[in-house]
């Protein structure tokens, strides 16, 4: 029984800290993260025995995750010929240009509440996070959203809602929005004016 546990006790595994602190923004399945885990640690060739062993896999799960993988953009192979035995390899630079991308659009989106914040001297609510969020969602430019902040702030006003509705004026007036039209979250008439 003890030399089960001692087992079970062994640190074998190898995993570079930053890839275990970022890995949880690419959104991979259990079996998809194991079989990235097992790449990053046993190499790059596709050994089905040996994934089998090593992850307990059937044949099925190790297809299925690996198509999963490929058809997702994180990895790729192509095929190596070693003294007329042909090879998988597979090659991780996609999974880490997708770590790195995501790293900084998390920086971006904490960089854009952390300016909304600092302005309005004062925490966000989980509300303003949303709309926030909704802005990006509907493509809005991050350059946009902070030129309308600025502009808020000139007129000393620090809410929201005045901030949608000079997005809306001003994709209205001709500021593109991804090549589609902006409508304002807030159905609110700050001006008395209809809105067209």
């Amino acid at each position: 029984m003890n030399d089960i546990k001692a087992l079970y006790k062994q640190k074998s595994l190898l995993i570079n800290p930053l890839v275990l602190k970022n890995i949880k923004t690419l959104n991979l399945t259990l079996n998809e993260f194991l079989l990235i885990l097992y790449f990053l640690n046993e190499g790059t060739i596709l050994d089905l025995e040996k994934i089998k062993e090593y992850l307990n896999f059937t044949d099925e799960e190790i297809l299925n995750t690996y198509s999963d993988l490929i058809t997702k953009g994180f990895i790729e192979t192509s095929l190596k010929n070693e003294n007329g035995k042909v090879t998988e390899e597979i090659s991780l630079e996609m999974f880490y240009d997708k770590m790195i991308l995501n790293k900084k659009e998390e920086e971006k989106d904490i960089d854009i509440y952390s300016k909304f914040e600092k302005e309005f001297g004062r925490s966000l609510s989980p509300i303003e996070y949303e709309t926030i969020n909704k802005w990006i969602e509907n493509k809005v430019s991050e350059e946009i959203i902070l030129s309308a902040l600025k502009e808020a702030v000139i007129n000393g006003v620090r809410n929201l809602r005045y901030i949608d509705k000079i997005i809306y004026d001003w994709t209205k007036k001709g500021n593109k929005v991804e090549d589609e039209e902006y409508k304002e979250l807030f159905d609110y008439n700050w001006l008395g004016e209809d809105n067209e």
